[in-house]
C-alpha cells in the first residue's frame, strides 16, 4: 500500500522537529516540504497562527492533527489520547458537516502535561469511576520552546497551563453524542503546574478518589496489564510501574520506549484522598509529536486518511 504524503507546519520549533524526526522513514506516511500535495499536516503552530492556518488547510480536503490548544475545547474537534479515547474519532463526520469541510478536518492533541496522569488514571477510571483530583505538575524547561532558561530556580506559575489541566480531562472523559462531546463534569479536579530545571519530562505528582475505594495491589495490576495498540508509535507497555521510592525520575525514566511509555511510581495511600502517586511522561514526544503522529496511525487504521 503506498504511502501517504504529509507535511509539518511550524517545523522549526521543538515540537516541530519532533514531528519531522518520528515521521522520517515512517512505515504509514512520507514525509515531504511541500504542504500542497500533503494529505496530512502535523501542525506544530502557535496559538495565534493554528486559529486560521489549520482551518484552512482543513476546509482545503487536508487531514490536520494539531499540537495547538486553540481547537482543543471545540465540540465538535476530537481531543485524543489514543489508548484513552479513540472512539472521539466518531466525531469527524459531524465536524465536516457542521464546518462545511468534504474530506478535511482537525484532531487536536491535549496539553502535554496531561499525558503523565491522565493516561494511568484512565483504567483506575474505568473501573472505579475517578470522583477528586489533585494534581502538582513539575514541568520541564523545554515545555516552553527553544529560547527558554531556568537555572537553579523553580517556577511557581506557567500561563493558561493550569486552566488547559482542569478543563481538558473532562473533554477527553467524556461522552460522544451526534451535537458533540459531552464532558464528564462530576470530576473535581485542582492543579499547580510549575516550571523545573529539567531538560526533558513531565512529573505530576497525583492525589485522587473514586466512587469505589481501589486495593493498590490492584490498582498496580491494573497499570501493568494495560494493553499497548497494536500502531508502529505505541509502547508495548504504555504504563510501566516502578518498585522503588526514587523513581520514576526524567533522567533515569523519560525515555522508556522510545519516549512513549508512561512511567509511574510511588503509591500509596493518601491521608485526604484515597491513593497517590507519581507519574512521568516525556513532553517533546508522549505529550507532542510523537501523540500526534500515533493519532494519525490510529486515524489511518481506521480509514480515516
Amino acid at each position: 500500500m503506498p504511502k501517504l504524503k504529509v507535511a509539518v507546519l511550524g517545523e522549526r520549533g521543538l515540537v516541530g522537529q519532533m514531528y519531522v524526526e518520528r515521521l522520517t522513514d515512517h512505515p504509514y506516511f512520507d514525509l515531504t516540504g511541500d504542504l500542497g500535495s500533503a494529505g496530512v499536516i502535523f501542525s506544530a503552530l502557535p496559538d495565534c497562527a493554528a486559529q486560521e492556518e489549520e482551518s484552512k488547510y482543513a476546509a482545503m480536503g487536508k487531514a490536520v492533527f494539531s499540537s495547538a490548544s486553540y481547537h482543543r475545547l471545540d465540540s465538535d474537534i476530537p481531543l485524543i489520547i489514543p489508548e484513552v479515547n479513540p472512539e472521539h474519532l466518531d466525531l469527524i463526520p459531524i465536524q465536516q458537516k457542521k464546518r462545511g469541510w468534504d474530506k478535511g478536518f482537525i484532531v487536536a492533541k491535549p496539553n502535554c502535561t496531561l499525558q503523565s496522569y491522565l493516561l494511568p488514571l484512565f483504567p483506575l477510571h474505568q473501573k472505579f469511576q475517578l470522583k477528586k483530583l489533585m494534581v502538582t505538575t513539575l514541568q520541564s524547561t523545554s515545555g516552553a520552546g527553544r529560547a527558554f532558561e531556568l537555572e537553579g530556580n523553580v517556577l511557581p506559575y506557567i500561563a493558561d497551563e493550569e486552566e488547559k489541566s482542569e478543563r481538558e480531562p473532562l473533554k477527553i472523559l467524556g461522552s460522544l453524542s451526534e451535537d458533540g462531546i459531552t464532558p464528564l463534569y462530576d470530576i473535581g479536579i485542582s492543579t499547580h503546574c510549575n516550571r523545573v530545571p529539567v531538560p526533558h519530562g513531565h512529573l505530576a505528582c497525583v492525589s485522587c478518589s473514586f466512587e469505589v475505594e481501589p486495593n493498590l495491589d490492584k490498582v498496580i495490576a491494573l497499570w501493568n496489564d494495560f494493553p499497548g495498540l497494536s500502531l508502529p508509535s505505541a509502547p508495548m507497555k504504555p504504563l510501566q510501574y516502578i518498585d522503588d521510592l526514587n523513581r520514576p525520575q526524567p533522567a533515569l525514566d523519560v525515555g522508556r520506549e522510545n519516549g512513549m511509555a508512561v512511567t509511574i511510581g510511588r503509591l500509596r495511600p493518601c491521608n485526604l484522598f484515597h491513593l497517590r502517586f507519581v507519574a512521568l511522561s516525556h513532553n517533546l514526544i508522549r505529550g507532542a509529536a510523537g501523540a500526534g503522529v500515533l493519532t494519525a496511525e490510529l486515524a489511518y487504521q481506521r480509514g480515516l486518511l
